[in-house]
Formats: structure tokens, sequence, C-alpha cells
């Protein structure tokens, strides 16, 4: 309970533009934000540059936040996502046309299978970073945090065959990866 009237006075504090909680609210968020970003740039730098833009625009829309609307950490999860997703689409493009006209291709969301299914999350961060850049997105967003392929290419602006390219590439690969991982 007193964790909870901790994170209110923070809160609060953050709502009052008080630096010394602006600070607390950043740490103690900081490992599973940082986490986060990882899964979006295998570079540390463009990393924390992500989650720090994502927790500028938690300290401006603080007071948005509506408790009865669901916990603070998935509002905050939720925004520093939503900035590293903005700050992938600006740093890397993703071809707008779908290789090898996979467009007309139609395969089933379920046809992808969860091949990071059971593995801890500190190994899929580190399995994804052998993937190129869009498709480590892709398959982060897919895989991780549960987006549809729809969702995927209208978030990121571009096809859904394109998606479904990625994933299917991503698949090929991560599979002879995982295939060594679990052998081991």
């Amino acid at each position: 309970m007193a964790e909870t009237e901790d994170l209110q006075q923070i809160i609060l504090g953050c709502g009052r533009n008080d630096r010394a909680s602006q600070e607390k609210l950043y740490k103690q968020f900081y490992a599973p934000l940082f986490c986060l970003c990882r899964r979006f740039f295998p570079n540390t730098d463009d990393a924390v540059e992500a989650l720090n833009d994502g927790m500028l625009k938690v300290f401006e829309k603080i007071g948005s936040y509506q408790e009865g609307k669901g916990r603070f950490f998935t509002w905050v999860y939720t925004i520093v996502r939503n900035t590293a997703i903005d700050k992938f689409r600006k740093d890397i493009s993703v071809p707008a046309t779908d290789p090898a006209g996979l467009e007309e291709t139609l395969i089933e969301e379920s046809t992808y299978g969860n091949p990071a299914k059971g593995l801890e999350e500190l190994d899929l961060v580190v399995l994804f970073e052998g993937l190129s850049p869009a498709s480590r997105v892709i398959s982060t967003l897919f895989y991780l945090e549960g987006y549809k392929i729809r969702e995927i290419a209208e978030t990121l602006g571009i096809s859904a065959g394109t998606v479904k390219w990625h994933l299917s590439e991503s698949r090929k690969k991560l599979k002879s990866i995982f295939d060594k991982y679990v052998s081991q």
C-alpha cells in the first residue's frame, strides 16, 4: 500500500512539474521501459533516446492520466512504446511495396505461430537483434506486443503484405537461431 501512495505522490509532483518527482518516476520505470525500447533499437543510444522522448511526453501529458481507465504503468508504457514506434518510423524506411508481390498472398495470422512462446523476454531481445531493423520491430509488435497484422501495417504506414513478408522472413531466420538456442 505504501508503494501505491508513494507513486501517487510522485505523480502529483510530476503534475506540478517537480523535477525531483520526475526523476523518481523516471528511475522507478527505467528498467522495463529501457527493455521495451531495446526491442526496437539494438543501439543503446537510440533506445535511451526513445525512452527519454517518451518520458518527456509522459511528463507533458501526466495531467491527462485517469486512474479509473487503467494502471499508471500501462499508460506510461503505451506512451513510451508509441514514441519508440514513431522514432523507428522516422529513422528506418520500410519498403512501401511488397517484396516479391506478396500483397496478393493471403496468409492468416495463425500460420505465423509464436516462435517466442516460452522464452524469457531478455532472451528474445537478444535473439531479435539478429533481425533487420524493420523485421525486428514488426516481429516485436506481432509476437511480443500482440498487434494484429492490419494494426502493424496501419501503425507503420506500410501494406499488410509487407508485414506478412517480414514475419515470414523473420520466422525462417529465427527458426535456425531458436533450434540452436534450444538445443544448447
